[in-house]
C-alpha cells in the first residue's frame, strides 16, 4: 500500500487489525532501518521491509505569525506521529514488494569490524 500525507509518501505492507481504533494507522517505532545500520545484513527483513513514518511528518507545526515549533513531543522528544491525517491507497500488483524509500548501505562505524 502507499500512506501518503501532505509531506510525502511510503511504501509498505499493512493488514487489518481489530485491536486499532477505526480510522488509525499504527505502526511499531523505528522498524526502518538502512542497510548496514545496528549491523544488519544487507537483506534484512528491517531493511527492506521495514519502513520509517518520518517522510510523512512535518518537524516543525505550523504557528501564526510563522513561529517554529517543533513538532515532537515535550517529554520525550519523540516525532510527532499521532496527528498526522493519511491517506491509504494500493500501490499496485505489478510493483516491488519491498518498501520505499529505501536508504543506501551504511558502513562500519570507527573500530568497528567487517559484519561477519
Amino acid at each position: 500500500i502507499w500512506v501518503e500525507s501532505q509531506w510525502g509518501k511510503v511504501r509498505c505492507m499493512a493488514r487489518f487489525s481489530e485491536a486499532v481504533e477505526p480510522g488509525t494507522v499504527w505502526t511499531w517505532n523505528a522498524i526502518g532501518k538502512a542497510p548496514g545500520a545496528w549491523a544488519l545484513a544487507p537483506d534484512a527483513n528491517e531493511s527492506r521491509q521495514g519502513f520509517l513514518l518520518n517522510h510523512l511528518i512535518s518537524e516543525e507545526l505550523p504557528q501564526p505569525g510563522g513561529a517554529r515549533i517543533s513538532n515532537s513531543d515535550p517529554v520525550t522528544g519523540q516525532a510527532g506521529w499521532y496527528d498526522v491525517r493519511v491517506r491509504i491507497y494500493p500501490a499496485g500488483a505489478d510493483g516491488p514488494k519491498r518498501t520505499w524509500p529505501e536508504f543506501d548501505a551504511v558502513g562500519a562505524a570507527p573500530g568497528m569490524g567487517a559484519r561477519t
